[in-house]
């Protein structure tokens, strides 16, 4: 029997032990089309009310865009809320928060023109040590880290030079915040919006997954005295 037992901890997860078991006998129990399409339907359901919630909580310009780009990812085990891409690439930022005053590395563009991800340089690191672990590093063209008896020299990481000929280091991550406001500092477990969303609508999410075991188990299984 399937059982709703809310959120295992704070990452905004709200988990339906024996889910699988349950969906496998609605399954055998009526037509697996019909039944695939009814559980998807509950899954998409649930996560367009985090979104409408998260989109509420959203608070920045920042946090809106973000908050406008959630869709559904549903399957028949599991429904995700994701975020993010092109139109706001900076969206794990805006709900998360981030470091704060970090040193960056920056690299130089490789062959296509386009700069591989910064390296941060971590409390109490050495500059000059990272850097040298940057520099033996090789890249293919598509940017990815490739092992080193697959490059050339053309292939290895460069690092950017400023105009007095040292690296070139930028310090982030500090631009997620409220106008007015400090920089919003990322802290595990702890969001702007997205995972404040499934705790503050758990109790509807589970009211709307019950009704919907409920009805599968009414329909799947009706009662043989009553049907008589």
């Amino acid at each position: 029997m399937a059982e709703i037992i809310g959120q295992k901890d704070n990452f905004g997860a709200v988990q339906v032990q024996g889910l699988s078991e349950f969906i496998k006998d609605i399954k055998k129990a009526r037509d697996k089309g019909a039944a695939n399409t009814l559980i998807r339907e509950a899954n998409e359901r649930v996560a367009k009310v985090v979104i409408r919630m998260a989109r509420t909580l959203a608070n920045t310009k920042q946090e809106r865009k973000a908050a406008a780009t959630l869709e559904v990812s549903s399957s028949t085990t599991s429904v995700q809320v994701r975020m993010g891409g092109k139109e706001a690439p900076y969206a794990g930022g805006a709900n998360f928060g981030s470091y704060q005053n970090q040193r960056r590395l920056i690299k130089a563009p490789n062959q296509r023109g386009r700069r591989s991800r910064a390296t941060r340089v971590r409390e109490g690191e050495s500059l000059l040590k990272v850097a040298t672990r940057v520099e033996n590093q090789f890249v293919s063209r598509s940017g990815r880290t490739i092992k080193r008896r697959e490059g050339t020299e053309e292939n290895r990481v460069k690092l950017a030079t400023n105009s007095r000929g040292g690296f070139k280091v930028i310090n982030g991550w500090n631009q997620f915040r409220a106008k007015g406001n400090a920089p919003t500092v990322w802290v595990k477990g702890k969001d702007q919006f997205l995972y404040r969303a499934v705790t503050l609508t758990q109790d509807q999410i589970s009211k709307s997954y019950q009704e919907f075991i409920d009805k599968m188990i009414g329909e799947a299984f009706p009662d043989k005295s009553q049907a008589a």
